[in-house]
C-alpha cells in the first residue's frame, strides 16, 4: 500500500500512527508481527471472499430459475436489482477490506518498557492493554497447526486474576480477559518470552514482586519477630538494670 494512501486511511479512521510508551517507563524493546502473520490472515480473507462469491453465484442461479416462473415485471425487477446491488457491494468492499487487513497487520504494536508492556491492535476498534511486570504470573506460547506451518505463534501473558478468560472485558476480544494480553503472529516467540521473563525477574529481585504473593506480603507488612532466646536475654538484662537502679535508690536514701 502506498504511504500516501496509508496516511489518508489512518487520518480518515482517526488511528494514531503509533502508541505512546507506558507512563513513567522507558522503551526497551519494540516487537512487531511477522510477515507470515499477514500471509495467514490474507489466506483466510481470500477463503472468506471465495465463500461470498459462491453465495452470490448461488443467489444468481436461484434468481435466474425464479425469474423464469415469474411474470410480474416489478418482482423480476426487484430480484434483479437485489442481485446487482449484492455484486456491487461485494466488489466495493474488496479493496477496502484488503486495506484494513494490511493496516491491521502493519499497525500492530508490542512495546516493552522498563516497567510494563503495552500491546495495541485493531483499526476500526483500537484496543490497547498495559500490563505491569510486577503483576505478571504466567508467560506461555500458543501455536495452532496453520501457525506451525508458517513458523509463527502467539505469546500469551497473564497477570494476577487472569484465569482462563471466558468473556469480553476492558474492550478486548470475546473470550479474552482483561488480565491477559497476546503477542500475536510473531516468529520470535522464545525471544519475546525471555525478554518478558527477564523484566519480571528484575522487578522481583528489586523488591517489586507480585503483591498477591503471601510470603512477600508478610515480609513487607510486618516486622520480623526475634527468636525466643533473644527475647529472654533482653528480659534478663532489663531485670538486672532494674535491680541496679533499685539498689542505687536505696543506698541514696540511707545516706540521707
Amino acid at each position: 500500500m502506498p504511504d500516501s494512501w496509508k496516511r489518508w486511511l489512518l487520518r480518515f479512521l482517526r488511528v494514531p500512527p503509533e502508541p505512546k510508551a507506558p507512563e513513567g517507563g522507558r522503551v526497551i524493546r519494540v516487537f512487531r508481527a511477522a510477515p507470515n502473520y499477514f500471509r495467514m490472515k490474507l489466506v483466510l480473507w481470500v477463503l472468506g471472499q471465495l465463500a461470498a462469491i459462491a453465495g452470490l453465484v448461488g443467489g444468481l442461479l436461484f434468481i435466474s430459475t425464479v425469474l423464469n416462473d415469474v411474470s410480474n415485471s416489478w418482482v423480476r425487477f426487484g430480484l434483479t436489482a437485489a442481485e446487482v446491488i449484492a455484486w456491487l457491494g461485494f466488489l466495493t468492499q474488496l479493496p477496502f477490506s484488503l486495506a484494513l487487513l494490511w493496516l491491521d497487520f502493519d499497525m500492530r504494536w508490542y512495546i516493552l518498557s522498563d516497567r510494563s508492556l503495552r500491546i495495541r491492535e485493531g483499526i476500526l476498534s483500537v484496543r490497547e492493554k498495559t500490563l505491569t511486570f510486577a503483576n505478571i504470573q504466567q508467560i506461555s506460547i500458543r501455536q495452532n497447526p496453520l501457525q506451525r506451518l508458517l513458523g509463527i505463534s502467539d505469546v500469551q501473558v497473564s497477570t494476577a486474576g487472569g484465569g482462563s478468560g471466558g468473556g469480553q472485558h476492558g474492550g478486548g476480544k470475546v473470550g479474552e480477559s482483561m488480565h491477559e494480553a497476546y503477542f500475536r503472529g510473531v516468529d520470535n516467540a522464545e525471544e519475546i518470552r525471555n525478554a518478558v521473563k527477564e523484566r519480571v525477574r528484575l522487578h522481583r529481585d528489586s523488591g517489586l514482586g507480585d503483591p498477591d504473593e503471601p510470603a512477600l506480603l508478610a515480609e513487607a507488612s510486618y516486622p520480623a519477630v526475634p527468636p525466643a532466646s533473644d527475647v529472654r536475654a533482653a528480659a534478663l538484662e532489663l531485670r538486672h538494670e532494674i535491680r541496679e537502679l533499685r539498689r542505687s535508690l536505696t543506698s541514696g536514701l540511707r545516706w540521707h
